[in-house]
């Protein structure tokens, strides 16, 4: 049912404002044994916030360790949680009587529909470490070693320095720190002193550094001596102890067997205590108390059973054989939680294939006595892994999208499609393959189709929730056209150049291609050359007729024709494209336009005889831009040039374009050869190449035939 309520929390109506920001300051920390207070808020865009489309979750290693939402609230034993804060925006939580197995990753989860975010928050637990002098005796004359402990820390970093007479000793070395049954850690550090002669007084000091501390934690002491001779009396009097020892302990024996009918039957063991599912690749720790034991530690051993086989778990001998829990190993751990109490744990990694089949068996022996409590792991599940959620067009206009989920345990997993636009969400039909994987777990590919015209609308979107018992809450995707992962978004490529003249058609185009849905939009617009200020023009071609492509995809190539003037210089147009999938416009740009105008001879080369029997021509070319434009002239058949320099006269027009008259003169005895000949030539920046005109006497105007 809670499944449900978090999908219906996504379904709900969506609140004005609903845009919010979430804090959780990380890391936190903590001292062993207090209480945490992990710290999570949020606030919305337009307040008050509405309870209806708030649900909050709070994650540890993945574990769901509360919920609430407008169904009520959900929450593990030890954790404290206000209703009245959370919908004022503090969705903080209390973690009460912190033990090490806290320390770690938790995550806060907050959906206010139809959005969400989350944060994590790293809680650090500090531990601080107790000093113990473990021998302030030494003899004479002889080298010495001094030991200091520090136990019961967490982390493992520790400093530990030795001062004597508050001076430090160079001559120390720090042991490899090992893991106490509770998590802890403990670590010797030994100096060795020189030889002594005499009873010389010295302060010594261990001094501890960790981070559980806000200052060193400091042991002081003095040292004791004692002579060679009264070590050999110690010695004596050890043997003698012990020798009463093994006499007292051969009688304890005698006593006990005495005893052992009066105490066989009372010493219980608990059912096995575990949690409710085994998550494949997380770590389970097993539970077994034994209770009622007058005298003397029960045995306690583990048993592994597959298919009536059974197997003694071995105990692991230190902290280094014990990190091979990591693999596919057990790590078995005993405290004493009592006078006549003991509790025996077994921590490891479930694995679908290796423990689907597999009963745990905790067995106590005790005074003859055997007793054992099952743990069947029949209640086994693997999550499953979201690989990827495809989506590929279909000749038939359709999108078909293929979930695929792989390594989950046991097989039954739902998939529910929806699909629609706004808050309005429909079932799609959908096709699920499946397949056993070779570590017998399961994989699902999971397909449906969704109509590619849908996606016109940018309010359109699918969901996809899968549901299954590995699972504290739904999984789910969801995809719209405006993700900006979505595959078919227009690429548009840079308008194709070209040459603008003056007052002459030229066609603007850039191709767009690769988009789906066929919704484009193109808007050409224009920005003057004095002026930010966009104008729209009007289109030559206002109907897209787009082409559909091999992979189902869609091209077009706008086109706008302009008729440009020299009064357009500087200006540049901009093709504008719209699409459902963009969030904002696509544009490009001419960049500025460079209109050119091509000089034109409206009238043929002039001539006019002069009083001094000298012949003008002069010519004239009209609305060219730039201005740069060079006239040559020459004369005879070697093209020689003139004994006075031919005048060229430039105006400038109203269009903003240049007319130029060229003058120059000859005797007109030259002319009285036939084959004499007038060149004129004229280049422009415009012109593919020169232009020019010959003249000879035949075309004098007064010439007779």
């Amino acid at each position: 049912m809670a499944s449900w309520i978090f999908l219906l929390i996504l379904l709900l109506p969506t609140a004005a404002g609903s845009v919010f920001e979430i804090s959780a300051p990380s890391p936190q920390h903590v001292l062993l044994g207090n209480e945490a207070h992990l710290r999570c808020t949020f606030s919305v865009a337009k307040p008050p916030i509405n309870p209806l489309l708030l649900a909050v979750l709070w994650y540890f290693q993945d574990k769901e360790i509360l919920r609430y939402d407008n169904k009520g609230l959900s929450i593990n034993p030890r954790v404290s949680f206000s209703k009245e804060a959370a919908n004022n925006g503090d969705v903080s939580l209390s973690l009460a009587n912190i033990t090490i197995s806290d320390r770690g990753i938790y995550k806060c989860l907050i959906i206010y529909s139809p959005e969400k975010m989350e944060r994590n928050v790293l809680l650090e637990i500090f531990v601080s470490p107790v000093i113990h002098i473990q021998n302030n005796v030494i003899q004479n004359n002889r080298e010495n070693t001094l030991t200091c402990m520090a136990n019961g820390f967490y982390p493992a970093d520790i400093r530990i320095i030795w001062l004597s007479d508050n001076e430090p000793l160079t001559n120390s070395e720090l042991g490899k720190p090992e893991r106490n049954p509770d998590g802890t850690y403990r670590v010797t550090s030994t100096v060795t002193l020189p030889p002594m002669d005499g009873k010389m007084e010295h302060n010594f000091s261990c001094r501890v550094q960790h981070v559980s501390l806000q200052q060193p934690l400091q042991e002081d002491f003095q040292l004791e001596y004692e002579d060679e001779s009264n070590g050999s009396v110690v010695v004596a009097c050890g043997i003698a102890v012990g020798m009463l020892l093994v006499g007292l302990v051969i009688g304890s024996i005698i006593w006990n067997q005495r005893r052992k009918a009066s105490l066989q039957g009372s010493c219980t063991v608990s059912e096995i205590k575990g949690p409710e599912k085994l998550l494949d690749g997380e770590e389970a720790t097993l539970y077994c108390t034994v209770s009622n034991c007058p005298k003397g530690d029960p045995q306690v051993k583990w048993i592994e059973e597959r298919s009536g086989d059974q197997w003694e778990i071995p105990q692991c001998r230190d902290s280094g054989e014990a990190e091979q829990l990591l693999g596919d190993s057990y790590l078995i751990t005993c405290r004493k939680e009592g006078l006549q109490t003991y509790c025996s744990s077994l921590r490891f990694v479930p694995r679908v294939g290796k423990h689907r089949d597999v009963t745990l068996i905790c067995r106590l022996v005790w005074a003859g006595n055997t007793t054992e409590k099952r743990f069947h792991c029949t209640n086994i599940y693997a999550k499953p892994a979201q690989v990827s959620v495809v989506p590929s067009l279909c000749e038939s206009g359709e999108i078909l999208y293929s979930l695929t989920l792989r390594g989950f345990y046991p097989r039954h997993i739902s998939i529910t499609w929806t699909c629609g636009a706004g808050h309005s969400q429909g079932r799609i039909l959908s096709r699920e393959q499946y397949e056993e994987n070779l570590d017998l777990t399961f994989s699902v590919c999971s397909e449906a189709r969704i109509s590619g015209d849908q996606y016109k609308d940018p309010e359109f979107r699918v969901v996809v929730t899968w549901e299954h018992g590995s699972l504290d809450a739904p999984g789910y995707s969801e995809f719209s056209v405006k993700d900006p992962e979505f595959p078919w978004k227009p690429f548009v490529e840079p308008i194709q150049d070209t040459k603008f003249l003056h007052n002459s058609p030229s066609t603007l185009q850039c191709n767009i291609s690769e988009y789906f849905p066929d919704a484009l939009t193109v808007t050409w617009l224009r920005k003057g050359a004095e002026s930010e200020e966009l104008t729209e023009v009007p289109n030559t071609h206002p109907y897209i007729r787009s082409n559909k492509q091999t992979d189902n995809t869609y091209s077009y190539t706008p086109c706008l024709l302009i008729y440009p003037s020299v009064r357009d210089q500087g200006a540049e147009y901009i093709c504008r494209v719209t699409h459902p999938s963009l969030v904002r416009p696509i544009d490009t740009r001419t960049g500025t336009i460079n209109v050119l105008a091509k000089p034109v001879l409206l009238d043929p080369v002039q001539m006019d005889l002069l009083t001094n029997s000298r012949i003008q021509f002069s010519i004239t070319l009209r609305n060219f831009y730039p201005r740069d434009l060079h006239i040559n002239w020459s004369h005879g058949e070697k093209e020689a040039k003139f004994n006075q320099p031919p005048t060229d006269t430039v105006t400038k027009t109203d269009q903003l374009t240049y007319d130029i008259t060229s003058v120059c003169s000859l005797p007109g005895y030259q002319f009285s050869n036939p084959e004499y000949k007038l060149h004129v030539t004229w280049n422009h920046v415009t012109m593919e190449a020169p232009e020019s005109r010959e003249l000879w006497v035949t075309d004098f105007p007064w010439h007779h035939k």
